[in-house]
């Protein structure tokens, strides 16, 4: 009888362990004043920045985008982008970027917002940092789109 108890410990133990392991992602304010559909947004904690700029602009709905990140005093092993709807949600939307090794700390790809059916659609644009020492960080931004 205790050999199932034990087991059961043993799993709780281990699927803790894993939850903890995933507290190692800091996360920055969201930027919400700034408007990826006209401009280069920032988001900056002390001596560190994170540019964002997605090309065409306005961003388009379920078409192709450009993104430009540029990152000041921030070292990042990888980089990605995912977009996450905010007010419904839009499925997984991550893409990882790639190092311009001529312009250190900045970085391209490429990627497309869905078509939503809500007038109004927010969504959450966060870089995801995978840093040397293991940790990760998020630096996100808001986007709002209408559908007309």
């Amino acid at each position: 009888m205790k050999r199932p108890v034990f087991l059961v410990g043993l799993v709780s133990l281990v699927l803790l362990s894993a939850c903890q392991n995933k507290s190692d992602t800091q996360s920055w304010p969201l930027v919400e004043d700034c408007d990826l559909h006209q401009q280069t947004c920032q988001s900056q904690q002390g001596e560190s920045r994170a540019s964002l700029s997605i090309q065409p602009q306005p961003i388009p709905l379920a078409k192709p985008f450009q993104i430009e990140v540029q990152l000041d005093n921030l070292e990042a092993q990888t980089l990605e982008l995912d977009i996450s709807g905010i007010n419904m949600y839009m499925g997984y939307n991550r893409v990882s970027l790639t190092a311009n090794p001529d312009q250190p700390g900045h970085y391209t790809g490429a990627s497309m917002l869905a078509f939503c059916t809500n007038e109004v659609m927010e969504w959450q644009i966060s870089l995801l940092l995978q840093q040397a020492d293991g940790s990760r960080l998020q630096i996100p931004f808001k986007l709002v789109t209408r559908n007309r």
